[in-house]
């Protein structure tokens, strides 16, 4: 999807079907596969492997305690997928755009550059992981759980200063509040089937089971 207003919206609409019910992941599931490029889309799978391994041992441990871990570790999986699909296809400037357009200049442009800030900041988080992960290779070390956790905390905390150092620097730059910018907007000409038919997982997700049945037969 070429319209960034179309896709966020879809995401958005679709994570809340996958979430809300198993009949909306399904649906939601059968949208990522008609609508994206797929595993073309999806992260490599040293970054994609650990979160959808996360997702699993906490089905495991819902299950243990008489949860619904099978349907947990399904609806997460397909949220896990769209939200790899929208990271990939998302470009420099566009969630701003996106958030300016709808909230406004004021509003919009603050949200829009805290989600910029947001998004720069995990695409810096991968670019050190990978660093980090041929440092270990090179010197033979294997990833566990005694690395993982210092590396973990370490990222964390250099994020947080990177936070304040933008912070700092904006304010040297005389940033107040607000901002203004032109948006625009390229529209594909599959876009808007493809948004509208993300409606249905919606629809489907706040029906019976039943009643979905009667409407797939």
């Amino acid at each position: 999807m070429q319209d960034p207003r179309l896709r966020l919206l879809s995401v958005a609409v679709l994570s809340l079907a996958a979430f809300a019910s198993t009949v909306g992941a399904a649906a939601a599931l059968v949208w990522w596969l008609l609508f994206t490029p797929r595993t073309k889309s999806l992260p490599r799978p040293g970054v994609l492997l650990p979160l959808v391994a996360i997702v699993a041992a906490t089905a495991l441990v819902s299950a243990w305690g008489g949860g619904a871990g099978l349907s947990y570790f399904f609806r997460m999986t397909v949220i896990l997928l769209l939200a790899a699909w929208a990271y990939a296809g998302t470009e420099d400037g566009e969630v701003l755009t996106v958030a300016v357009w709808a909230l406004g200049n004021r509003v919009g442009f603050e949200v829009g550059l805290i989600a910029e800030m947001g998004i720069g900041g995990l695409s810096v988080i991968r670019r050190e992981v990978e660093q980090v992960r041929v440092a270990m290779a090179l010197k033979g070390i294997r990833p566990g759980l005694r690395t993982i956790v210092p590396l973990a905390v370490t990222l964390i905390v250099m994020e947080i200063r990177r936070a304040d150092e933008t912070a700092r620097l904006l304010v040297v730059r005389g940033y107040t509040s607000g901002g203004k910018i032109c948006p625009r907007f390229r529209t594909d000409p599959l876009d808007v089937p493809a948004g509208m038919a993300a409606i249905i997982p919606a629809i489907l997700s706040a029906l019976p089971l039943s009643d979905v049945f009667i409407l797939v037969g």
